[in-house]
């Protein structure tokens, strides 16, 4: 018997500092880009760490290579990104990060101003041993208190769930994520359901929201219209990603519509929700004045 309980111990160890060293590796990387946006720009620094195949959102989904080869750096000004959260699969093969960016630019006047937001990148280890952002995306706010925020000088310590012996797929999960959103329950009652008690939640205009009980309330409002026509997922080991083109119908605004971005963890026997994304897509429709002539008498 202790022979056994020494073979179990000694195999959650291990698996416990190959996630650290996978996420110490990731970490490292997005700390490079960090680097690289802040002293080369944008545009030759996600060219260097974004994978050919990555995906950005300008707002559509589009290429990443693609469009920075031909559509030139999308932002003028010098931007900074600073990491807060990260974490990792097991297998070190699937991760995430998430901060804030800044974007310092100067007025006619020549008096400088900030906007910021926050951004979250998918990266992936490539066959070569290397991590590659595969997916990023952001939003943008208002700037906000951060005294009680503090930033990470080194990576978060992984929590290693059970392994995924089952081979649990995050598909259902995500599935019954959608249905349930277009449901009377709503969005905040597919958060209540499928996400994490620590959720991160980046939404457009908001700081980031902590906690499953605020992103449920914050999303309460919110009822998806139409089923997504393309989900996009990938997955391994205990965590996965999934991305849509999302409408949803505001009981506050009417209508919003954009990309939404959903990290998924496995938690046990079930797949929970650790990071949701909602970036909005402005609508660029003008509205247009109608008169109607009044009937003569």
């Amino acid at each position: 018997m202790r022979f056994a309980l020494f073979i179990i111990l000694s195999a959650f160890f291990t698996v416990s500092a190959a996630a650290q060293s996978f996420l110490q590796a990731m970490y490292n990387v997005d700390k490079s880009l960090g680097q690289a946006v802040a002293e080369k720009g944008f545009k030759p620094a996600f060219l260097e760490f974004l994978a050919e195949d990555a995906i950005i959102f300008r707002p559509e989904a589009v290429n990443g290579h693609e469009f920075l080869r031909n559509g030139g750096d999308p932002y003028q000004g010098k931007l900074r990104r600073s990491m807060t959260f990260a974490d990792i699969s097991t297998n070190g093969l699937l991760g995430y990060t998430t901060g804030e960016w800044t974007l310092t630019q100067k007025t006619k006047s020549g008096k400088p101003f900030d906007k910021i937001g926050q951004y979250a990148t998918v990266w992936q280890k490539r066959s070569d041993g290397r991590y590659k952002a595969i997916l990023d995306i952001e939003t943008s706010h208002d700037p906000y208190d951060k005294k009680k925020k503090r930033r990470p000088t080194s990576p978060p310590t992984p929590i290693v769930p059970e392994t995924n012996f089952r081979r649990i797929s995050a598909a259902d999960a995500t599935m019954n994520f959608l249905k349930l959103s277009m449901t009377g329950k709503g969005l905040g009652g597919a958060y209540d359901k499928f996400a994490d008690d620590e959720v991160r939640l980046l939404r457009e205009g908001l700081p980031p929201i902590i906690g499953r009980g605020k992103a449920e309330e914050e999303m309460e409002r919110y009822k998806a219209v139409d089923f997504p026509t393309r989900v996009s997922q990938f997955e391994t080991a205990d965590m996965a990603y999934s991305w849509n083109p999302c409408s949803y119908s505001d009981s506050n605004e009417g209508m919003e519509k954009g990309n939404c971005l959903h990290i998924w963890k496995l938690e046990g026997e079930k797949w929970r929700i650790v990071l949701g994304v909602f970036a909005r897509v402005t609508n660029q429709t003008i509205p247009v004045l109608t008169e109607k002539s009044r009937p003569t008498k």
